[in-house]
């Protein structure tokens, strides 16, 4: 499933593609059985409203098999015509005579047959335009009801058989499993029948203009649980991410300790502040930075402020990097680049580590503690810190306690921007910023931005994904693409029984950009600014740069959105990202620079750019040797 750390998009495009070369409409007098299928969809999540679709007849052994990523090859694709957005749409699809498909065993007895077919109508987004369905994109409804991590759990199934000898369940057997020896089976009529999983035993129609409206997938969804009293939210919660999240190793996470501190707890909460808390607990005990939350119920006890910001160097000391005029903080004579040590009586560290997290939790060490830094400085309206600090060029250090008021407006050191015209920087390499991979029209502007560099023969670009929170993993790989000459899968999801169900990869869209290439890279680059960062290090592509290594957030949260009771939300991963090995890649670790530029007091004082200094200095150097893209 593709990373998403997406902000609702509002344009709704109306897009329709027409039948592929080789769909051809049939007639009841041409062949039996279904003929034409149209319905409609409507995706819950909004992340896909602005982007183009494609809807096809898709073969349906791998969703029922051990390969549910499978989709046939681009030339044998079956697709239809959609209108409208993934919020709200119809298709239509013309089912051909004899179609082509994978032999699949529906009896369970280990015999495939080329005889009798089986299709899905499948839903899913075409982020990079290309026209026809590929791995890397996400099925976001389908005739079948799909679970998070592609289980079967009903819906409508295309079955073709070239006779009516073909045999085929009409209910589930003793074992509860579809396609297993016990299941009851009927023969089926030569051509087309649509299936209904949902009815028992199975109705079978040879309606030849049948109307099949796609449910959203697991994976396209939002879990709404906000009519649920805490005392049922906590234990629904509880049971559905325990069955989802595929880092429980990784992060070492103790469910059932886990459960017998909130599930009780949520059997007393009386107010819609005691279940957020219970909601913040759970949060602060998940080391993951895609465990994002909103606790409306909770905001007076971080609405007052300091007028503080804080940073830490490399070397672990923390530096006051933004004051507001007449704020407490300064109010107490407090300066930039002064040096906090003690924090209510605590070294500044320790009182860092003991936060509760009110927002977002992290992976990795450099992340978190950034979390830390600037949540510590909240807290109730008019309650009171102690804050010992040691400003620049005083020798004495000063302790001083801090009454937080209303935030305000802010004022810190500004880095000067870069200096960029037609896309190049003043040494006449190529400058690319990616702020998220979240519209249509960044990826349009992406691509125009790299056509002009190719024009230009510009000897190196950079692209800078600092502070890039991802959105779609489909997108980050589009701009990826741009820089290789052969593809490669970039990494795979699995479900938790060894499935394969998602993957990652390069498919190269022309031009390709062969010149030397620097990623920039901080703490929060995220999600699929993470996997972004990774597609270029693990091909050693690109020179990545950097003070920290990215945000170490590779999972994935598609299917793993709840919206809760009085206005709050979560997010939940629900699916990770593995090499080639089956490891763990980037998750919790972050992708570490080649070029690691340490952060200083002067580096935190100073508007000058240090990371694309040192990127041009690195790029300039590599653009005097031969350079390829291929991995």
């Amino acid at each position: 499933m593709s990373v998403k750390r997406l902000s609702l998009l509002s344009s709704v495009l109306l897009i329709v593609f027409s039948l592929t070369a080789g769909s051809v409409a049939i007639t009841d007098a041409q062949a039996p059985g279904v003929a034409h299928l149209s319905g409609k969809f409507n995706i819950g999540y909004a992340g896909y409203d602005s982007f183009p679709l494609l809807v096809g007849l898709n073969d349906a052994s791998g969703l029922l098999g051990s390969d549910p990523n499978y989709i046939a090859p681009k030339d044998k694709q079956m697709l239809g015509k959609y209108t409208g957005s993934a919020r709200g749409g119809q298709y239509t699809l013309d089912l051909p005579p004899e179609p082509e498909g994978r032999p699949f065993d529906v009896t369970g007895s280990g015999k495939p047959t080329n005889d009798l077919l089986i299709f899905d109508v499948r839903l899913m987004s075409d982020v990079a335009s290309r026209g026809y369905m590929v791995p890397n994109e996400d099925m976001i409804a389908d005739s079948l009801n799909l679970s998070v991590d592609v289980v079967l759990q009903g819906g409508k199934l295309l079955v073709w058989t070239a006779d009516n000898k073909q045999q085929f369940p009409t209910d589930y057997g003793a074992d509860k499993k579809l396609f297993t020896a016990d299941d009851p089976r009927t023969a089926l009529p030569t051509g087309w029948s649509l299936v209904d999983l949902d009815s028992h035993p199975f109705k079978i129609s040879e309606d030849p203009s049948a109307t099949v409206d796609l449910t959203t997938t697991g994976s396209g969804g939002v879990v709404n649980y906000q009519k649920l009293s805490c005392a049922e939210l906590i234990p629904a919660f509880l049971d559905r991410v325990q069955s989802t999240y595929p880092f429980t190793d990784l992060k070492k996470i103790d469910w059932a300790t886990l459960r017998a501190k909130l599930i009780p707890a949520s059997q007393t909460a009386q107010t819609p502040a005691d279940c957020q808390r219970i909601i913040r607990d759970f949060a602060n005990a998940i080391p993951d930075g895609h465990v994002d939350y909103r606790l409306p119920a909770l905001r007076d006890e971080y609405a007052g402020s300091t007028g503080l910001r804080m940073a830490a160097t490399s070397d672990g000391q923390i530096v006051a990097t933004v004051l507001r005029s007449g704020g407490p903080a300064a109010q107490a004579g407090m300066k930039l680049g002064a040096l906090i040590t003690q924090w209510d009586g605590k070294p500044i560290n320790d009182a860092a580590k003991a936060v509760e997290l009110q927002f977002a939790n992290s992976g990795t060490p450099d992340a978190l503690l950034e979390i830390q830094l600037d949540e510590l400085p909240r807290g109730p309206m008019g309650s009171k810190v102690s804050v010992t600090f040691q400003n620049p060029g005083e020798k004495a250090p000063i302790t001083a306690t801090l009454t937080r008021d209303e935030p305000k407006p802010v004022s810190g050191i500004v880095t000067n921007p870069p200096q960029v015209e037609d896309d190049k920087l003043p040494s006449g390499l190529g400058y690319i910023r990616i702020d998220a991979f979240e519209s249509l029209s960044s990826l349009q502007d992406f691509d125009k931005s790299v056509d002009n560099l190719i024009a230009a023969k510009v000897p190196g670009i950079i692209i800078d994904v600092r502070s890039n929170p991802g959105g779609l993993s489909q997108m980050s790989d589009a701009m990826a693409s741009r820089f290789y000459d052969q593809g490669f899968v970039v990494g795979k999801e699995y479900a938790l029984d060894g499935r394969l169900v998602y993957q990652d990869l390069v498919d190269p869209r022309q031009p390709i950009y062969k010149g030397c290439v620097a990623v920039l890279v901080n703490s929060n680059t995220a999600s699929s600014g993470d996997i972004f960062a990774y597609t270029f290090k693990a091909s050693q592509r690109a020179i990545i740069v950097g003070n920290t290594p990215s945000a170490g957030m590779a999972g994935t949260v598609s299917g793993g959105f709840y919206n809760l009771p009085d206005g709050a939300f979560i997010q939940v991963p629900t699916g990770g990202f593995y090499d080639d090995n089956k490891q763990l890649v980037v998750e919790g670790q972050g992708v570490a620079p080649d070029v690691k530029v340490p952060i200083t007091v002067e580096s935190l004082l100073s508007p000058e750019d240090g990371v694309l200094d040192a990127a041009v200095k690195a790029v300039t150097q590599c653009s005097q040797q031969p350079s390829t893209a291929t991995p």
